[in-house]
């Protein structure tokens, strides 16, 4: 009884974890069946046609192309922006400069999605505030719209607290002696922060921008409503998919293979992450 508790803690997210699992699998079977012709039911006998449809599809490989890019534009942005963020917010000795940078994430969270996608839009409409206020001092309007530069800017909103909260837990964690020491060694700022915090920030820099990296990835609602039937992305040629012909196996196919491109990135960031905390360990024996 007393090794078995353990288990009995484990039962309900054991359960809760089956249910997904099996949905999974699910969806996994039934990319192998076909739709009846003229029927909405799904008939065997099981095979790789539309795995091979896709991979010989010109737009599958477009689709995946273009998903990467936007999540790779995405996160070099929030390493860009979220890194000093984060770093400010570890390190401020002011209560109103940390105060001001918590609540201006965490305002972020107190709208859904789709009210802050109709926010953008009315931003960067072409009657919105940007293009007002270029108007206001004689500059033609911009096509800030339905283009991949609106899909990148509301999906970057969108992940970017969750990158500075992240790495905010990383860099908390570097003690401050250590750069304070380099600093009284003679370094200065730049050389400290090149030769200290940020190898000491490695892993969770990892962390942070793989986290930003699946949002992206598997955004939806920001590509489909900002991107103007222009944006194509994994998550919305599934969903067109079974939309407009509800082929459940096909969209089924795609979603796997889809899955298969976003885990092979994911084992990269993971050997990423490996190499970081290794170099890490190098550095403090050294």
């Amino acid at each position: 009884m007393k090794h078995a508790k353990p288990w009995l803690l484990s039962l309900p997210a054991l359960v809760v974890s089956g249910f997904f699992v099996a949905a999974l699998v699910s969806f996994i079977g039934i990319s192998f069946l076909r739709l009846e012709s003229g029927g909405s039911t799904f008939v065997g006998p099981a095979s790789l046609a539309h795995y091979a449809a896709a991979l010989r599809s010109d737009y599958f490989w477009r689709v995946a192309a273009q998903t990467f890019v936007i999540a790779a534009e995405v996160t070099l942005l929030a390493i860009a922006i979220g890194f000093p963020l984060a770093y400010v917010l570890a390190r401020s000795t002011s209560s109103t400069v940390r105060r001001t940078i918590l609540f201006c994430l965490v305002a972020t969270f107190l709208s859904g999605g789709v009210t802050r996608a109709y926010a953008w839009m009315v931003i960067l409409g072409n009657r919105g505030v940007v293009n007002g206020l270029l108007a206001a001092v004689g500059i033609p309007p911009l096509q800030l719209i339905n283009n991949q530069f609106a899909v990148v800017v509301s999906v970057l909103n969108f992940s970017l607290p969750f990158f500075v909260f992240t790495l905010f837990g990383a860099l908390q964690a570097i003690p401050e002696t250590l750069e304070h020491a380099s600093r009284n060694l003679g370094a200065s700022r730049l050389r400290t922060f090149a030769a200290v915090t940020l190898p000491l920030s490695l892993p969770g820099l990892v962390a942070a921008s793989s986290l930003v990296f699946a949002i992206a990835l598997a955004a939806f609602l920001f590509p489909e409503l900002l991107g103007g039937g222009r944006v194509h992305v994994s998550a919305t040629s599934i969903f067109e998919k079974i939309q407009t012909g509800y082929d459940i196996p096909a969209a089924a196919a795609l979603s796997v293979l889809f899955l298969l491109l976003t885990a092979a990135a994911f084992i990269v960031f993971g050997l990423v992450q490996r190499l970081a905390a290794a170099r890490m360990r190098m550095g403090s024996a050294a």
